[in-house]
């Protein structure tokens, strides 16, 4: 028993000396703020802008359409110059059209959100083979967003010259920004 103790230390003390002692050294950046400052970023942000005014054009084109139609029938049913038959006709005549819009509407939504996704994804592959290049260069094991999306800080403390987001900016050849230093 004594020597199933001594064993087990002595094994618990050779793992430790293999893995337990090695430098582990973590950095942080913004993500966001290198983001702001990409010139890819912001073009992908213009050309986004462009294509949700033309989904929303298109949208309000069948809008437009939608509110004669409501009002020719708030007209025609004032004036009671609508049969029964004609008033059920054009109610569900509108009912699908509100229908039509909001199904329009919602897949709108989703052609900009996987537009987002796919004008993105090259500029993020980018930012990440910097940061894996600057985090190599440098030494680090880890590297963290300082922030989450909603820029709230996830990194409260740490060393100064751990945050690699001027080394990363540096790196993308973006200029820094004199009040982000």
């Amino acid at each position: 028993m004594k020597m199933k103790s001594i064993l087990a230390v002595l094994a618990l003390l050779m793992a430790l000396s293999t893995t337990g002692f090695a430098q582990v050294k973590i950095g942080y950046t913004n993500i966001e703020l290198v983001l702001a400052y990409m010139p890819e970023a912001k073009q992908v942000e213009q050309t986004l802008a462009t294509y949700q005014k033309k989904l929303a054009e298109k949208l309000q084109i069948k809008q437009q359409f939608a509110q004669t139609k409501l009002q020719e029938y708030m007209e025609l049913r004032e004036a009671n110059k609508l049969s029964p038959t004609e008033d059920e006709s054009r109610q569900k005549e509108l009912q699908q059209l509100d229908q039509e819009i909001q199904k329009e509407a919602a897949d709108a939504e989703q052609k900009l959100m996987q537009k987002r996704e796919e004008l993105l994804l090259p500029v993020l592959e980018k930012l990440q083979n910097k940061i894996d290049e600057v985090a190599k260069s440098n030494g680090f094991t880890y590297i963290l967003n300082q922030t989450t999306s909603t820029g709230v800080s996830t990194i409260l403390f740490g060393p100064e010259e751990n945050d690699i987001t001027e080394k990363l900016m540096t790196a993308l050849g973006i200029q820094i920004p004199k009040g982000n230093e």
